[in-house]
């Protein structure tokens, strides 16, 4: 039972963030800067995950054993990777980013080997590179291309993908010891101080006036989807399962998206966009094979 509810986790989070790319990009730099953008949803979950942890009982962190990981998870998942995320998009194409948040995945199977010294199997390296070389192909197909326009968002949004999967491996530790609420709680809190010297300031000479109806409520999807909700259920995810097997979801994303589109009548379906989505959906098989093969993590973790 708890399987199957990590995977809806998972999956809604793909699903969440299939729409974010193309939203994200007509907030910025039009309506509200990406550094000012960044700190309004760090500071927005920050409040969520405090009002919430309200309603559950208090856990005691032992700051002096945590603080330094908190701080390195929030820099990491938090202010920097959203910083790089948002100011890539705003600057490069939605489907280039896209595109790019593909090699999460990658990013999280070389730290997860760096860090416990664990070879990925043969299993997790064909399901990787069938999912990536699929994604790609789905992307392209849907005109992602790189030039030397481009070529300053699509690295922020690279350096952004290395970013999430370095926090995806680390929080894992926290996430064993914490309940996820708590973990955000702490994260996003921290996260505040460290993006306001960039945002704050970007924030407050924001003409809110300015932005139109459908704006905001894209902005309110952004806030309370895509920063509280979404970060909850992954903290989920990855306090269950593996950090290899949260990433590869990712790749999940392009087709969502392609099915949205089909379903809104902006894209149409062909016989190659099938056999690439196939590729996707076979890669993430395999990893999840492995991953229900692979030893628990309780144990790995008691284990260091």
């Amino acid at each position: 039972m708890r399987n199957s509810r990590v995977h809806l986790s998972l999956f809604m989070v793909s699903l969440f963030y299939a729409v974010l790319f193309s939203w994200a990009g007509q907030i910025m730099p039009t309506y509200i800067l990406p550094e000012g953008f960044v700190w309004l949803r760090i500071v927005t979950a920050a409040l969520l995950f405090n009002l919430t942890a309200l309603f559950f009982k208090r856990e005691k962190v032992d700051l002096k054993q945590d603080l330094w990981l908190f701080v390195v998870c929030a820099f990491f998942g938090t202010a920097a990777n959203m910083f790089m995320f948002f100011k890539g998009l705003s600057i490069t194409k939605p489907i280039n980013g896209a595109v790019l948040m593909m090699v999460t995945p990658l990013f999280v199977a070389i730290f997860d080997h760096i860090k416990f010294k664990k070879t990925p199997s043969l299993e997790t390296i064909l399901g990787l590179c069938i999912g990536t070389a699929g994604a790609g192909l789905l992307m392209a197909e849907k005109g992602a291309s790189f030039s030397g326009s481009t070529i300053v968002g699509d690295i922020w949004v690279a350096v952004n993908a290395a970013f999430y999967a370095a926090y995806l491996v680390l929080v894992k530790k926290l996430l064993h010891k914490y309940h996820p609420i708590t973990v955000n709680r702490i994260t996003f809190t921290i996260g505040i101080l460290i993006i306001a010297p960039l945002g704050a300031n970007s924030l407050f000479h924001t003409d809110f006036k300015a932005i139109p109806q459908d704006i905001w409520l894209k902005i309110a999807y952004t806030l309370l989807i895509t920063s509280f909700l979404v970060y909850l259920l992954n903290s989920f995810g990855v306090k269950h399962a593996s950090p290899t097997l949260v990433g590869i979801y990712i790749y999940l994303q392009p087709i969502l998206a392609t099915i949205i589109a089909l379903v809104l009548q902006t894209d149409h379906l062909t016989f190659s966009k099938v056999m690439f989505s196939l590729m996707i959906l076979f890669g993430v098989w395999l990893v999840m094979q492995n991953d229900r093969r692979g030893f628990s993590w309780r144990e790995r973790f008691q284990s260091k």
